[in-house]
């Protein structure tokens, strides 16, 4: 809690996002990336190497939109820098390494925004007890001219994590049917919004979470919903949690698909799977 209150004094964000988890999440992806280097190394350059391909794809150099920014672990700030007219650094809050980073280059801008446009109504909704009926996902109208090149960051699979947590938090007994239908609105919601906001839109997401317990069992779940994405460009695995990093008894692994250029699939509707569980021989 002081951690917060030294950071909103020096940062100040809305102030809602403390208490659901959104200001220590931004440190924790940065205390993790610092700890665990040597696994997280080929996620970073991996997602860098796919956004440097996307730009050298695009026409026009005019503004790049960053969506889900973060940190600027992946994103290579300075190549974006020198090849746009403009960047434009979009998440919910930027930290002070943020800014930092930022006021290095005279044309990038920093855009404060709820990409979901649902974040301040959970926090509402949870603390009034009103959850029967969740928001719809409602992404802002980018006010930005001349986008050539939006840029979706490692973001997709997370739209509801941190407001889900918080309704559970609340709400013990909402129906996980309901948080699922909620978290697929927001995922659904982002992918039409980028495809309408730029000509081209670079989308990296990890897409599966695979655990390995030292027992020998392996546990499989989707983290995307159930969206049905097309083909990407490029794979990898994200080695998310080697064994002992932040769990004693179990490594984590994301698979992550990227996207030079993401345009929808056919638009079919599948239903979220159920974790898969496969047990050691």
């Amino acid at each position: 809690m002081l951690r917060d209150l030294i950071e909103f004094a020096q940062n100040p964000y809305p102030w809602h996002l403390a208490p659901m988890g959104y200001v220590r999440e931004a440190r924790l992806i940065a205390k993790r990336a610092r700890d665990l280097e040597p696994a997280w190394s080929g996620h970073i350059q991996a997602t860098r190497r796919c956004i440097e391909a996307s730009v050298d794809l695009c026409r026009r150099r005019r503004t790049v939109v960053v969506v889900g920014s973060g940190v600027l672990l992946d994103v290579p700030l300075e190549v974006l820098g020198r090849a746009f007219d403009r960047v434009v650094l979009l998440d919910i809050f930027h930290t002070r390494a943020t800014r930092r980073a930022a006021r290095k280059r005279s044309n990038v801008v920093l855009l404060p925004t709820d990409v979901t446009g649902v974040v301040r109504r959970v926090f509402v909704a949870a603390r009034r007890r009103a959850v029967g009926r969740l928001p719809k996902s409602d992404p802002p109208v980018l006010d930005v001219r001349d986008v050539d090149l939006i840029i979706s960051v490692n973001l997709l699979s997370q739209l509801g994590v941190i407001p889900c947590n918080f309704l559970k938090g609340h709400h013990p007994a909402i129906p996980p049917a309901q948080l699922d239908a909620f978290t697929r609105d927001l995922i659904d919601a982002h992918l039409r919004w980028l495809v309408q906001s730029a000509e081209r839109v670079c989308l990296i997401t990890d897409v599966e979470r695979t655990e390995s317990l030292t027992g020998g069992a392996v546990i499989r779940k989707d983290i995307v919903a159930g969206v049905d994405l097309p083909r990407p460009d490029d794979m990898w695995d994200w080695r998310i949690a080697p064994l002992g990093g932040i769990y004693r008894d179990r490594e984590v692994t994301h698979h992550v698909h990227a996207f030079r250029n993401f345009r929808p699939g056919d638009g079919r509707i599948t239903c979220p799977p159920e974790p898969s569980r496969t047990e050691a021989p």
